[in-house]
């Protein structure tokens, strides 16, 4: 079957990878299907087309995102937030329906995006993800699992307030973790080449960017090269390593008496995780933080 005739949904078409999973298979030719909640603008989607479709509601997938036959199944999604009850109703919950909706339909191959940090589950958001992976791999349906490392994203939210002017910080001496991460648009073309190729299929993919030094880095080396995109001489304050876990403590306990301190727990939970574990994968692609960097030093 052609591309022109293979029918592709993707969910969680909106979100960070999703919205360039369409992008890349519009420009492949494929027959796009994006899911959203929400009405968007047509140029949000430009190729596609675009169903509305609660996701959390499985009769409303297989009325709605599910109307016709659906060769591929691309499933970007992921909750907005970490608190564990909104991880495990979208991350496995969500997607579990959309596994569902797609087994009712005979979709013919699940493409799932899933995380490195699985490998080494602390946090709800790893074990949710792997609750959907078993879910996936015992379904029947020929499955690829994409479990990719750092987006770029991630790794320059200080960015803004250096660009402002701001200090940097660290916690320790910043290199308690490896990345090498990859780009979005790089994360795409593979779960894209996925679909194409029929030796991927009931595969685990851990994939990152490009294994060369100045795309393996610590958050350290991330302040420094942040500041040097900028032209700027670092300004990188370090606070010690037992900040976190004092942190979470205190805020666990004011959680008990104010519920929105949770969601600080819970931030604070992930930065002490993704700061002090290695997030390294088998190398993807061509461009690199520092390729990415230097685009935002221009701009």
């Amino acid at each position: 079957m052609d591309n022109a005739n293979k029918r592709v949904l993707v969910v969680g078409a909106t979100g960070y990878i999703g919205q360039q999973v369409v992008k890349e298979l519009v420009k492949r030719k494929f027959q796009v299907v994006a899911v959203t909640r929400r009405k968007v603008e047509k140029e949000e989607f430009e190729g596609a087309e675009v169903r509305i479709a609660d996701v959390e509601n499985l009769e409303s997938l297989k009325k709605e995102a599910f109307r016709d036959k659906i060769n591929v199944v691309i499933s970007c999604l992921s909750s907005s937030t970490p608190l564990p009850e909104e991880l495990y109703k979208i991350d496995y919950l969500a997607t579990l329906n959309v596994l569902h909706a797609a087994q009712e339909n005979a979709t013919d191959h699940f493409i799932l995006l899933s995380a490195i940090c699985v490998r080494w589950p602390k946090l709800p958001l790893q074990h949710a993800k792997l609750k959907m992976e078993d879910a996936l791999m015992i379904s029947g349906m020929d499955y690829t699992i994409v479990r990719p490392t750092a987006y770029y994203r991630d790794l320059l939210r200080q960015f803004p307030t250096i660009r402002k002017g701001s200090s940097a910080y660290i916690f320790g001496n910043g290199e308690y973790a490896l990345y090498n991460p990859i780009a979005k648009e790089e994360l795409a073309e593979f779960m894209v080449n996925c679909l194409e190729e029929p030796s991927h299929r009931n595969r685990v993919y851990p994939i990152g960017g490009p294994e060369v030094p100045e795309n393996i880095i610590t958050y350290k080396q991330i302040m420094e090269m942040s500041f040097e995109a900028l032209g700027r001489k670092p300004k990188i304050k370090s606070l010690p390593l037992w900040t976190l876990p004092t942190m979470i403590a205190i805020t666990t306990f004011i959680g008990v008496l104010i519920p929105k301190v949770r969601l600080a727990t819970e931030v604070i939970r992930v930065l002490q995780y993704y700061l002090t574990n290695d997030l390294r994968a088998p190398g993807y692609g061509r461009k690199t933080f520092k390729d990415h960097l230097a685009t935002l030093g221009n701009q």
